[in-house]
């Protein structure tokens, strides 16, 4: 073979791989949400477009998933009919999990949930100040005074 004919091989795109810490708190966060916001994963869900390529990236953030076989073509997960953790079975969970992965998934998000808005002058559940309301708290301290 002519060397003067022949060209070299492309180098592949380096995929920008997220930091240890950032894997970390993307799985965090994407099982705080499953555990939590099961109604939001169900939603983003259904706005998500694409299959799954099987390129195997969503099993290698951070480390790698001991239930991942690699092959040349595609990735297989060894327990995917066979009870899958939550996180796993709806990644990705929004379009935040794709700068995760890299362009490598097929997945595709439709457009932006709109802001979940409370009504004017609620308090959210979790606040301290909607716990005394609620509890009645605040109507026996005005008795009293």
């Amino acid at each position: 073979m002519n060397r003067e004919n022949s060209v070299p091989p492309r180098p592949k795109p380096e995929v920008r791989r997220p930091s240890l810490w950032q894997s970390f708190a993307g799985k965090t966060r994407r099982a705080f949400l499953c555990l939590f916001r099961p109604s939001y994963v169900q939603k983003s869900i259904e706005r998500r477009e694409g299959e799954c390529n099987m390129c195997g990236q969503c099993c290698r953030i951070g480390i790698d998933c001991p239930f991942l076989e690699l092959h040349e073509t595609h990735a297989r997960c060894r327990i995917y009919h066979m009870g899958r953790p939550t996180p796993c079975q709806a990644f990705p969970i929004d379009a935040r999990d794709l700068r995760d992965v890299g362009s490598s998934c097929s997945f595709r998000f439709s457009e932006p949930p709109s802001p979940v808005r409370r009504p004017e002058g609620e308090l959210p559940v979790w606040s301290p100040a909607s716990l005394i309301y609620r509890s009645g708290a605040h109507e026996t301290e005005a008795e009293e005074g």
